[in-house]
């Protein structure tokens, strides 16, 4: 596949003094056959950080969306018009655009995508939703829904609003990135609301392959318990990943934990992170 970079524009995590930390997720993935944005943050942190960093959204060939969470989503206009192009393919399922809430103790708020289709496609986006794998530049694919078989996060905070009915958020439109490169496959996770064992299956189920050189981005793993924990520890040493760098709502404690269990295998993906592979 030839160099691969993966670099993180924005997350939670960040301990550079000249760029911004937000929660949320913003990925840049480049290939020897182009450029993929990979979620979008909440949007404060973008342009700043792209600026920073020495980064930039030219050139983009497509921009793909994990799940429609703001702190995914809230700088997608942005991007698109940092992006420079007339029109721009945007991936991603279809409830992506779909209104949600998330209740707290203290109340509820919204945590969709915060403007409606017409505003992005205004800006130049081509929606292209999906629901089987699809490739986005050769080499970088997105997964498509994946099946769930192992409960591994606690989604029963989280909502859509359909037809002004609050309705248990089943997260169909979770997806991840997966990324060929020379050493082997590497899953960019957005938030994982689909489970990180239940990706890494469907991940093989769409490649074959059982071993992953690599696991990066946000898992969810924030309010899981030890089983949850252990049981994950223990797929990732099946598959023998090489690479973990993972952040956004895995929680401190959580990575922690993982760092202690695979020392010399774990990066800080943190906001300016860069891989190359």
């Amino acid at each position: 596949m030839g160099k691969v970079k993966i670099k993180v524009v924005s997350t939670d995590y960040c301990y550079r003094i000249d760029a911004i930390g937000e929660h949320g997720l913003t990925v840049i993935v480049e290939n020897d056959h182009g450029k993929v944005l990979f979620d979008t943050g909440q949007g404060l942190a973008l342009k700043h950080n792209l600026d920073v960093l020495g980064w930039n959204l030219e050139n983009l060939d497509a921009i793909a969306i994990s799940h429609g969470h703001n702190d995914h989503t809230g700088g997608l206009l942005q991007a698109l018009e940092l992006s420079g192009a007339d029109e721009i393919p945007v991936y991603g399922h279809e409830d992506i655009l779909l209104e949600r809430i998330k209740v707290y103790p203290w109340g509820e708020g919204p945590t969709g995508t915060p403007l409606p289709r017409k505003d992005y496609e205004k800006a130049g986006a081509k929606f292209i939703f999906n629901e089987e794998p699809v490739e986005l530049i050769k080499g970088v694919r997105l997964t498509g829904p994946i099946e769930r078989g192992f409960v591994e996060t606690n989604t029963t905070a989280h909502f859509q609003i359909i037809d002004g009915q609050k309705v248990q958020d089943p997260f169909h439109d979770d997806q991840a990135l997966i990324v060929e490169t020379d050493k082997g496959l590497i899953i960019v996770f957005g938030c994982a609301h689909a489970g990180v064992i239940n990706t890494m299956n469907h991940v093989e189920k769409v490649t074959g392959e059982k071993k992953f050189y690599g696991l990066l981005g946000g898992t969810h793993l924030l309010e899981a318990d030890d089983t949850v924990l252990e049981k994950t520890l223990k797929e990732i040493e099946n598959r023998e990943v090489q690479i973990l760098g993972f952040t956004h709502c895995t929680g401190l404690d959580q990575i922690a934990y993982f760092n202690r269990h695979f020392k010399g295998k774990c990066c800080d993906a943190s906001t300016g992170f860069l891989l190359e592979v």
